[in-house]
Formats: C-alpha cells, sequence, structure tokens
C-alpha cells in the first residue's frame, strides 16, 4: 500500500479554490487536507489539482477517428489524460444503420481498463438527425427514428448517449424506448421547434448537443428548440466553447442561466 500527496491550488467541491494537499492511497482519493500530513511523501507541484475532466463527446483525436476506426480507442484513450481528461465517451456519427452494433461492439473490445482514460461507453450521434441540420454528417445515411432501428444498438450494451432529431416521425417513441433501456438521449442536429422540443423533454431527453450548433437559433418571437432547453431545468447543456462555434458572450449568458451543474 502507498500513501502520498499532491499539494498546489486544490478545485473544492463547493468550486472554491484553496491551497491544500490530496492525498492518494493505492491510486484513490482519500482526503483532501490543507497540508500534506506529517512524514507523507508529497509532490510540490506548483499549479492547479482539479478533478479530471469527463468528455461526453470526443469524436477522435492525435490523427484517429472513431467511425472510421473503432479499434483506435486504445491509442486515443491512452493519450487524453495529458489532456486532463480522465474518462470519456467516444463517439461515432452517422453511417450506414447496419454498421453499428459491429463499430459499438469492436470499440469497447479495444477499450483497454487501466490503460489512460476510462472508456464509459459509446456515444452515438446519428443517424437519426434532421437533414436540413446534418452539418458534417453524410445525408445519405439519414434516416428515421424507430425503436425497431435501435433495438440492435441498444442490444450491444455499449452504448450509452445517443444524439437524435426529436421532431422526426418516430422521435419520441424512440426516445421513451432508449430511456427504458437506460440510455441517456440528447436532443441535437435539430430543427425542432419550442413545442417539439419540450415533447422531447417530456419523453425523457436530458441533454443538448452542442447547443446553438446545427439547432434553430434563439429568436425572441420564435425560441426553437434552445430557448425551450435553457427554460427547462433538467437537461445538461453540450457547448463546444471554443470561442469560434459560440460567441464568449454567449457562453457567459448560457452559465449564468444554467450553472455549472447544467453544462457539459
Amino acid at each position: 500500500m502507498r500513501t502520498w500527496a499532491l499539494s498546489g491550488r486544490v478545485i473544492h467541491p463547493s468550486g472554491a479554490v484553496a491551497n491544500g494537499s490530496v492525498v492518494i492511497e493505492d491510486r484513490r482519493i482519500i482526503d483532501v487536507a490543507a497540508s500534506p500530513p506529517a512524514g507523507l511523501p508529497h509532490i510540490e507541484t506548483g499549479g492547479l489539482i482539479a478533478p479530471g475532466f469527463i468528455d461526453l463527446q470526443i469524436n477522435g483525436a492525435f490523427g484517429y477517428d472513431f467511425t472510421a476506426d473503432p479499434a483506435s480507442v486504445a491509442p486515443v484513450a491512452a493519450g487524453l489524460p495529458q489532456h486532463g481528461v480522465t474518462a470519456f465517451l467516444p463517439t461515432i456519427i452517422t453511417s450506414p444503420l447496419e454498421t453499428y452494433p459491429e463499430r459499438l461492439v469492436a470499440l469497447m473490445a479495444a477499450a483497454t481498463p487501466n490503460q489512460g482514460a476510462t472508456v464509459l461507453g459509446v456515444h452515438v450521434e446519428g443517424p437519426f438527425l434532421n437533414p436540413n441540420k446534418k452539418g458534417a454528417h453524410n445525408p445519405i445515411h439519414l434516416r428515421l427514428p424507430s425503436p425497431q432501428s435501435v433495438a440492435p444498438l441498444v442490444a450491444t450494451g455499449a452504448m450509452r448517449l445517443m444524439t437524435l432529431a426529436p421532431e422526426l416521425p418516430g422521435g419520441t417513441e424512440t426516445i421513451a424506448y432508449l430511456r427504458r433501456h437506460g440510455v441517456v438521449v440528447s436532443i441535437g442536429h435539430t430543427d425542432a421547434h419550442y413545442d417539439d422540443a419540450h415533447a422531447a423533454l417530456d419523453h425523457g431527453v436530458t441533454w443538448a448537443t452542442h447547443l446553438f450548433n446545427a439547432m434553430p437559433t434563439l429568436g425572441h418571437r420564435d425560441p426553437g428548440a434552445v430557448g425551450a432547453l435553457l427554460e427547462a431545468d433538467q437537461p445538461v447543456i453540450g457547448l463546444i466553447a471554443d470561442g469560434i462555434h459560440v460567441h464568449p458572450a454567449v457562453v457567459r449568458l448560457v452559465w449564468r442561466s444554467k450553472g455549472a451543474a447544467g453544462i457539459s
């Protein structure tokens, strides 16, 4: 058994930052103290000590693409901790429907426990997206959602999150089916109106994929999906906060609206 400590500026669960030490025993955090216990080996980081990031949408990294090469999840997982990511959902985008089960199984089989960031399951983004908001997704492979279509994906046990456009015919039925089987459902690549989005929330949508991008803009007379998602308490909002996809001022407005617990 090895016990040691990291010292630096520690982010606490409350969000406060203070100088302190994180005490680790056999790779588990057992205490956060104002100073390292006497006689305990410790490393002075000189920096910020924060919880690891959990990224719910990574399509690939380091030159790899999970949709094209599901087995590449292993080298990506190995490299993510250097960027602070300790767990993630590798994401597969729109592909021929019949290829999904094999890809999901292959991706999870390639994930290596305790070798970098933990693979929590797979985020499936598509093919049940609105063609009007397809973005980079191949329109040839877009499909209407149905419980029958998603059943083979659910059966793999690998899918943890699915992004779909709930306004498509069969959308709400599919959402309800996915939720009954423990899959988190996200609204994204959608042309949903305000009422459509609220219906999706009522049926079990709890997340939003890259809010503002690939969905109608927020209007003062037509709030659309964005207005519904910001108004409701339950959905967690995904944002691409790179200063390009969403203006920093809008990121700040969403932060004020949803708070830290409501943004991913």
